[in-house]
């Protein structure tokens, strides 16, 4: 299992519309995945007091089974996920590839 997250980091003037990254861009996004996207999450940073100020104000992750099938997908659909992004930010997101290593929680 593989997991592909991007984050918007908070930037001083930057223009961030969460509902549509939320409820738009990621689904869009997890819908060309079609069938190799196992799930996908998008969290909203909250500042919390006595906490670390947060870093970023949006992260989605989507979990994936194949890292071909997603690079055929990007290959695929890329303009079509690219050309959405100015609709929501002009943020440059930072971007990981990870792999997703499950350990029993019940130890």
């Amino acid at each position: 299992m593989f997991c592909a997250s991007v984050a918007y980091p908070i930037q001083q003037g930057g223009r961030f519309d969460f509902e549509y990254f939320a409820q738009q861009h990621v689904p869009l996004f997890a819908r060309f995945l079609g069938e190799n996207c196992v799930k996908f999450e998008v969290h909203k940073s909250l500042a919390t007091p006595g906490a670390p100020a947060p870093s970023f104000l949006a992260v989605a992750y989507f979990w994936v089974r194949s890292g071909e099938a997603f690079g055929a997908a990007l290959a695929q659909y890329g303009n079509e996920i690219y050309s959405d992004i100015p609709n929501f930010t002009d943020i440059e997101p930072l971007r990981q590839w990870s792999e997703v290593v499950q350990i029993d929680a019940s130890i």
